[in-house]
C-alpha cells in the first residue's frame, strides 16, 4: 500500500511541477499566475513531505516535516492574491498587499514551538475561512463590474472560481476529520493529494481562461475613466490626462430624457442587441457620447444596468421566436443565437430570471394556448 502511494505522490508533484512550468511561461495575467504557481509549488512541497514520511526518511528530519504547516497558511494567502489579481484591472503590487504574508510568518513561529495537530486545524479554519470569504465578495464584485460593460458573462466561467472555493472548504473539512478521527485511521493519507488535486483543477482551468480574463480586465481599465461609480463618488479628473478628463456634473432632466429615447429608438429600430459582444461602450459610439453618459442614461434614467438592459430587449426578442409559427423550426439553441445570445446556458439563466419559466416551459406555454379545443 506504502509503495502505491509512494509511487502517486511522485507522479502528481511531477504533474505539479508541469503545471508550475506552463504557469510561469503563460503570458496572460502573469502575475496573478506568479501567486498561483507559488500557491502550488506549496502543495507540491506538501506532498514531497508526505512521501518522505511514507518512505520512513523523514523522521530524521522533524524540523522539515513541520514546516509543512505555514506552507498550507502560504498557499492560502496565495490562493486569495490569485483570485484578487485575475479579477482586478490593472492590478499591481504594493506594500500594503505584504499584509498577506503574516499568516505564514505566524505558523512558521508558531508550528516550531508547537507542533500540536489540533491547534494546527484551529489555526488554519481561523486563517482560511476570511480569505475564501473575501475571495467570494472579489469573484461577485468582479462579475458586477462586468455587467456593467458587456452584456456577455459566459466567456468568463466564474463558476469555476466558485467551485475552486468549495474545493478548498473540502480540504479543510478532511483534514479537521484526519484529526478527529486519530492515528487509527490513516485519513491523512488523502489530505494531500485532494489539496493539491484542487490545485491542479485551478491550474489547468487558469492556462485556460487567463487570456480571457485579461482581456475583459483590460477592458474595463480602459472604460474606468469614463463610467460613473455606482457608489455615487466621483473621480478626481485632476490627476487623468487630459484626453481622459471629463465633465462630472449630471445632465439635466431635459436631455437626460431627449437622450433615453434615443437609446430605446437604437435598440429598437437598429436591433443592436442582437450583436452578442455588444459592450457599454458600443452604445456610446451608436449614441455619439462618452460611455460614462450611457452609464448615467441606464442608472439615472431607466433604474436598470447595462447587462439587464440589453438582455431584456434579447429575451422580448427570444419571446416572439418561441410564439411565431415561422420560427418553430428553431431549437432552442437557435432561438438564443437569433435573439443575441451566445450559449444556450446563458440563454435559460436570463430568460428565466427575467419571465419565470425557461424558454422551454414558455414555448410549451403558448403552444398549449394556441392549441384548439374541443367541445
Amino acid at each position: 500500500m506504502h509503495s502505491v502511494l509512494i509511487i502517486e505522490g511522485w507522479m502528481t508533484q511531477l504533474l505539479g511541477v508541469l503545471l508550475i512550468a506552463a504557469l510561469l511561461s503563460a503570458r496572460a495575467h502573469s502575475k496573478a499566475n506568479r501567486f498561483l504557481a507559488v500557491a502550488l509549488l506549496c502543495a507540491v512541497y506538501r506532498q514531497f513531505l508526505v512521501v518522505m514520511q511514507l518512505s520512513g526518511t523523514i523522521n530524521s528530519l522533524p524540523v522539515a516535516f513541520r514546516s509543512s504547516f505555514p506552507a498550507q497558511l502560504l498557499a492560502i494567502s496565495l490562493l486569495y492574491l490569485y483570485v484578487l489579481a485575475i479579477t482586478t484591472p490593472g492590478f499591481h503590487l504594493e506594500r500594503r498587499h505584504a499584509v498577506h504574508l503574516l499568516p505564514f510568518a505566524f505558523g512558521l513561529v508558531w508550528h516550531l514551538y508547537n507542533p500540536d495537530p489540533y491547534l494546527q486545524v484551529v489555526i488554519k479554519v481561523i486563517v482560511a475561512i476570511p480569505y475564501l470569504i473575501w475571495s467570494q465578495q472579489q469573484v461577485n464584485r468582479f462579475a458586477a463590474q462586468t455587467k456593467d460593460h458587456a452584456s456577455d458573462m459566459s466567456h468568463l466561467r466564474l463558476k469555476w472560481l466558485r467551485l475552486l472555493l468549495i474545493g478548498v472548504y473540502t480540504v479543510l473539512a478532511v483534514d479537521a476529520l484526519d484529526v478527529f478521527t486519530g492515528p487509527d485511521i490513516q485519513v491523512w493519507y488523502l489530505i494531500p493529494s485532494v489539496g493539491l488535486f484542487s490545485l491542479l483543477v485551478l491550474a489547468y482551468f487558469s492556462l485556460r481562461v487567463s487570456p480571457v480574463f485579461a482581456r475583459e480586465s483590460e477592458s474595463q481599465r480602459e472604460d474606468a475613466v469614463e463610467t460613473i461609480s455606482t457608489d455615487g463618488l466621483q473621480p478626481d479628473a485632476n490627476h487623468l490626462p487630459e484626453d481622459q478628463r471629463r465633465d462630472t456634473s449630471l445632465l439635466p432632466d431635459d436631455q437626460l430624457d431627449r437622450l433615453k429615447n434615443r437609446l430605446m429608438a437604437l435598440m429598437e429600430n437598429q436591433a443592436i442587441y442582437l450583436n452578442p459582444e455588444l459592450r457599454l461602450s458600443d452604445l456610446a459610439i451608436a449614441l455619439g457620447v462618452r460611455p460614462y453618459r450611457v452609464s448615467e442614461i441606464l442608472s439615472r434614467g431607466m433604474q436598470t444596468s447595462f447587462y439587464d438592459f440589453v438582455n431584456r430587449y434579447r429575451v422580448a426578442k427570444a419571446q416572439d421566436l418561441l410564439m411565431a409559427p415561422d420560427s418553430a423550426y428553431l431549437n432552442l439553441l437557435g432561438v438564443a443565437m437569433e435573439s443575441g445570445f451566445k450559449s444556450k446556458s446563458v440563454f435559460n439563466d436570463v430568460f428565466k430570471k427575467m419571465t419565470g419559466k425557461t424558454p422551454s416551459q414558455f414555448r410549451t406555454g403558448k403552444i398549449a394556448e394556441s392549441a384548439p379545443t374541443g367541445n
